[in-house]
Parts: C-alpha cells; sequence; structure tokens
C-alpha cells in the first residue's frame, strides 16, 4: 500500500491525515487561498452516526438540503455561501458518485474500522430488512463507499479521523498505509 501511495505523492497527489478537524481546515483554506477556482470540500459516509458530533453533519436530514449545484461551483464569495470551499455542508458517497474536487477532506466514521485487523460494519446505521428485501452485502456497500470517497479528490485528500478508541487502529492503518500527518512535511 505504501508503494501506492508514495507514487501518487510523486506525482503531486497530497495525502494528509489528522486527528483535528480545525487544522483540516485550515490546511485546505491555506493550500488553495490563491486558487480561488479550486474546489475542496468535505465528505462523509452517510452511514456513520458518530461524525455529528465532531461537526460533520452527514445525517440524511442534513446532506438532503446540500444544493449539489452550487456545493460544487459556486466561488467562496457567491451570494447564499452554499460553496463547498466552506466546509459546513457535507457530501456523502452519493452525492459524490462521478464527481471530483480538487481536494477532499474525507470524514473517517465507525462505520467503516479496522478491528484486530480485520474492516468492520456493526457501528453502521441502517441495514436493517426493509419489508422482505435484505441488504445482500453490507460490508462491501460499505467499502465501497470508502472507495468512493477516497477517489474524489483531484490532487489531494486529507483524512479527518476522530479522536474515538475504536479508530485508533484505523489511524495507524492509514498512517502505514503512507498517509502523512498534516505537521509533516
Amino acid at each position: 500500500m505504501r508503494g501506492i501511495a508514495e507514487e501518487l505523492q510523486h506525482d503531486g497527489h497530497d495525502l494528509r491525515i489528522t486527528r483535528d478537524r480545525s487544522a483540516a481546515d485550515t490546511y485546505l483554506r491555506e493550500r488553495y487561498q490563491n486558487h480561488i477556482d479550486a474546489r475542496f470540500g468535505l465528505m462523509a459516509s452517510s452511514r456513520d452516526r458518530d461524525l455529528v458530533r465532531f461537526g460533520v453533519s452527514n445525517d440524511f436530514q442534513s446532506t438532503k438540503r446540500v444544493r449539489y449545484g452550487p456545493w460544487y461551483n459556486d466561488r467562496e464569495a457567491d451570494e447564499g455561501e452554499r460553496s463547498c470551499r466552506h466546509l459546513r455542508e457535507c457530501v456523502t458517497e452519493f452525492g459524490a458518485q462521478g464527481l471530483e474536487l480538487d481536494a477532499v477532506l474525507l470524514a473517517w466514521g465507525t462505520d467503516f474500522v479496522l478491528r484486530g485487523g480485520a474492516w468492520a460494519i456493526d457501528r453502521a446505521r441502517g441495514y436493517r430488512t426493509q419489508g422482505n428485501a435484505k441488504v445482500r452485502d453490507p460490508w462491501r456497500l460499505r467499502a465501497n463507499a470508502y472507495r468512493v470517497l477516497l477517489t474524489r479528490g483531484r490532487d489531494a485528500h486529507v483524512v479527518f479521523v476522530p479522536c474515538l478508541s475504536e479508530l485508533d487502529e484505523t489511524w495507524k492503518y492509514l498512517c502505514a498505509c503512507g498517509f502523512r500527518e498534516l505537521n509533516q512535511r
């Protein structure tokens, strides 16, 4: 894995990680302060239930209010303040499919965590039987959601991993894969 990260970084793609959300916001704002046409925004999984308390509104009611056109296209100074550059509104894997930003601030949730060396999804919200239809492979859906989220940035990804003990192993794994802490050069 580290080889892929090193190759991406050598080609100019920045892979960063932090446990401090404000540090992630500051990094992206400073990185693109002289590039008003650059787009960077907040993304998270739709199935996480813990990110809201860290200022990431990825719940259904919040994400259904996102206006995708302005979120992806508006400039930071545009009226209405709907631009992704404000890092307030969150887009999930559903709003990000097929679309890209220059950089993504990905808030990693407890719905897809490394536990004892294996990926676990037991904290993912909403995988219940609805009528007679069952979700066939909820683990694959979570893995695919994070694949989507991890491939939406053209030149940078900053992963925010909240300081929760259940995310410690995931944090260590992502660092071992080549994500560099924000304070490293």
